[in-house]
């Protein structure tokens, strides 16, 4: 039996395998996640629902019940883990958003949840995939970009700075030279901050558009230097990135 349990562990657990990535049974676990994910989306098709309504919730049922098998024997084989050994290390495992987003995902298993929890629940599977965060690799790297963009805060506040400049200066002009024909999108500058963060991000909805060739002109300038700041952000970023990659590579070589 124990070594019944070690292997479980080591099959469930993603800091007891001891190879590279996800072990099997956690690589079908993923598979089986994405696909109750993808069902959840069709449930919400009536026309998909009319027809094969039953079948996709007999299949969602059967996943359900290999999620909360899977569930059990975790709870019996954790204890092998260093860091959840004894009642109080499963507690603490217990309380982890990334199992209780496994129990809640099981639960219509187990009791009646109302109509209104159904949508919430199956949204909820979607935290499943929390488990990505437990592999030692993937926590690694998460630590190695945000050193990157920590490094990088001095970059992050002259932009930010300058995009605070930026959405004040535009949103004045637009009020002023916007806010007598419009009053409805540019009678403050409150509401002008509307239009220039939707201009900024390239969103562009267009519920709010200059008509003056006053306006135009500002918008456009505004806009192409909205441009600008999305370029230094991403670049911002890239090289977070870049650098965090580089020294990864570096401290496995």
């Amino acid at each position: 039996m124990g070594k019944l349990r070690e292997a479980v562990h080591r099959q469930l657990d993603p800091e007891a395998w001891p190879g590279r990535g996800f072990s099997p049974v956690n690589w079908a676990i993923l598979f089986a996640i994405g696909f109750l994910i993808f069902l959840s989306i069709l449930t919400t098709e009536p026309s998909v629902m009319a027809a094969l309504g039953p079948e996709i919730l007999f299949v969602e049922q059967v996943i359900l019940a290999l999620f909360a098998i899977e569930l059990l024997l975790r709870f019996w084989t954790i204890g092998l883990n260093p860091r959840f050994r004894g009642a109080r290390g499963i507690f603490h495992y217990a309380i982890r958003p990334s199992t209780i987003a496994d129990i809640l995902v099981v639960t219509p298993l187990f009791i009646a949840v109302p109509p209104g929890w159904i949508p919430i629940l199956r949204l909820v599977r979607v935290l499943r995939l929390l488990r990505l965060a437990a592999m030692p690799r993937v926590q690694k790297a998460f630590a190695e970009f945000g050193g990157a963009l920590l490094a990088k805060r001095f970059e992050f506040l002259l932009t930010a700075c300058f995009a605070l400049a930026l959405l004040l200066a535009s949103s004045t002009i637009l009020y002023l030279t916007e806010g007598d024909v419009q009053p409805e999108a540019f009678g403050s500058i409150p509401r002008a901050i509307w239009w220039s963060v939707v201009t900024f991000t390239t969103v562009g909805y267009g519920d709010a558009v200059p008509v003056t060739w006053v306006g135009r002109f500002f918008a456009g300038t505004f806009a192409v230097l909205g441009i600008g700041l999305v370029a230094m952000l991403t670049g911002i970023v890239a090289s977070a990135l870049t650098e965090a990659s580089e020294r990864h590579n570096s401290d496995d070589s």
